[in-house]
């Protein structure tokens, strides 16, 4: 097939998308912007074009520091002029900071020639360490250095638009020249990702604190004399927030309880409820010796379960009497069917699948691959449907709340409603063909787009019983961050039979997700089972 001719982006592409940015959550959050982004708006579209051409360059790149006589840009004929502006206009200093961190700008042997005391034998990262910010004003003596400000208006209007402080302005340019095609969204639903401006400063605080935790463990330094006192409760009193404090809570429950100071452990943990703080937090009270505190929290989990795993654990747990052995997986491993094979030089996997290719079966690698696609094309309506307000910008490749239970109790009716009218495997496949040729090559979290995915659904579809496979997308829709993930590697089938298997070789252990759904299978009336794996040498 020809290639398409490459995409060429307009040369000042970069300042068409920011202007896009800054029109879009000047719309969609006058709610929440405030003094200090409207005087941003107010200086920033008063630049001449080459001034907002510099800046965002500037901005655009990591770091704060840049010298100036080292940018070249085509579409800025005049960078000294931009420079002026931009500095007379209070977006950037020159030569006033005295931050060591401008070191870094420079190669080791510039370093070299710029102090006497540095021998050519030292590495840069040692020279850099030597470096003070004493010896700032040698190097502002031969260059200008510009610093870039206003970074805090830019990163708070970025989390706006983005609602986390990873987006990426290339995001729009992988789009724009065809890397990656994005479902048409319908514009006129987008929501704004926060109801009020002490949410989005949530979110933009959690996201320092984490920048200086990690800063802190770079530099070997204490955690607990620096995160005393931090406004959890505020922090997990909103809904957007409440997410990217729950992931730090447990990274700094789980530091601390790798430097044993059991304590602090607990407490971080017992602030989230997100998996796996109970667990841990009955592994720490099981092994402080409050047996009772950790039993009384296993029944917990075991009476609402928030995923497989918590399952598994509580029964072994609370069966053994605190002894934590993986019972229900090692009993289902041992009662499992098995072949031998000879020792495979590659994947386990593979070689299984040629085992049965012998022996006149078809077959795929299907694990995840398979589930997640019939998941993703089945249901494709409902994970892009814009009017439950999980969608806020165009370049969303899924709804903001697919990992919450809220996905599932927000579109229970209209999921029910679509498996219902498959009423046959000629319906459903229809369906499944019909939504493959229209969104080929769109962006879906559960799509490969690869040429054995239809057929083996279709295969799937003609072999699998009806209601089991809606049972399974059902169940799926309920929990996607766990059950999109743990089903049996192979699918094997013949035109008479198939089979799903886990494959297991001498070594390998179940996980808690693999045999949830090795039971839910089983319970929807789908062939499948652990296969476990003997070498003949």
């Amino acid at each position: 097939m020809p290639k398409n001719d490459p995409i060429i982006l307009p040369e000042k592409y970069y300042l068409d998308y920011f202007n896009y940015v800054l029109e879009f959550v000047e719309k969609q959050y006058d709610h929440i912007l405030d003094k200090p982004e409207h005087l941003f708006y107010q200086s920033f579209r008063d630049l001449s074009e080459q001034a907002k051409c510099l800046y965002l360059r500037f901005s655009n790149r990591r770091g704060d520091f840049f010298r100036i006589n080292k940018i070249s840009y085509q579409e800025i004929p005049d960078v000294h002029d931009a420079k002026e502006e931009l500095m007379h206009q209070g977006f950037i200093r020159i030569n006033e900071s005295d931050d060591p961190n401008q070191f870094r700008l420079f190669t080791k042997s510039e370093l070299v020639n710029l102090f006497e005391f540095i021998l050519p034998s030292q590495k840069k990262a040692e020279i850099l360490e030597e470096l003070t910010e004493q010896e700032i004003q040698i190097v502002h003596e031969t260059e200008e250095i510009a610093e870039v400000l206003k970074n805090e208006e830019v990163d708070f209007i970025k989390l706006l638009f983005f609602g986390h402080r990873g987006g990426r302005m290339t995001d729009f340019v992988i789009r724009d020249v065809g890397n990656i095609k994005v479902e048409d969204l319908d514009e006129s639903n987008f929501e704004p990702w926060f109801k009020s401006r002490d949410e989005a400063l949530s979110v933009m605080h959690i996201s320092q604190l984490k920048r200086m935790i990690y800063e802190l463990q770079e530099a070997n330094l204490p955690l607990a004399d620096y995160i005393e006192d931090m406004p959890w409760e505020t922090w997990l009193s909103f809904p957007r927030s409440a997410k990217s404090a729950e992931k730090l809570l447990l990274k700094i429950a789980y530091h601390f309880e790798q430097i044993q100071l059991y304590d602090k452990a607990l407490f971080h943990y017992s602030l989230t409820s997100k998996s796996p703080s109970r667990e841990r937090q009955v592994r720490l009270l099981d092994k402080l010796g409050d047996k009772d505190e950790a039993i009384s929290m296993a029944n917990q989990m075991a009476e609402n379960p928030q995923n497989a795993t918590e399952i598994t654990f509580s029964t072994d747990f609370l069966n053994r009497k605190g002894i934590r052995i993986n019972r229900s997986m090692t009993e289902r491993l041992k009662n499992a069917p098995s072949i031998e094979i000879p020792n495979p030089e590659n994947r386990v996997e593979q070689a299984v699948l040629e085992y049965y290719f012998d022996q006149g079966w078809n077959g795929v690698h299907a694990e995840n691959f398979l589930w997640r696609g019939i998941f993703g094309l089945t249901l494709w309506s409902v994970i892009f449907d814009t009017s439950h307000g999980s969608f806020h910008h165009p370049l969303q490749r899924q709804p903001s709340d697919l990992n919450d239970a809220k996905f599932f109790e927000s579109r229970l009716e209209s999921i029910t409603e679509l498996l219902e009218k498959f009423k046959s495997r000629n319906q459903l496949l229809k369906h499944l063909q019909s939504i493959y040729d229209e969104k080929y090559g769109i962006a879906n979290r559960f799509v490969t787009w690869h040429e054995s995915l239809l057929p083996a659904i279709t295969v799937m579809v003609e072999k699998l019983p009806l209601k089991g496979i809606k049972k399974v997308l059902l169940e799926m829709s309920k929990n996607m961050k766990e059950n999109s993930a743990g089903f049996p590697d192979l699918f094997i089938w013949n035109e008479s039979d198939y089979h799903f298997y886990e494959v297991k070789s001498p070594n390998d252990q179940l996980s808690a997700q693999q045999l949830f759904w090795l039971e839910f299978l089983q319970s929807a009336k789908i062939k499948v089972d652990v296969l476990r794996i003997k070498y003949t040498h």
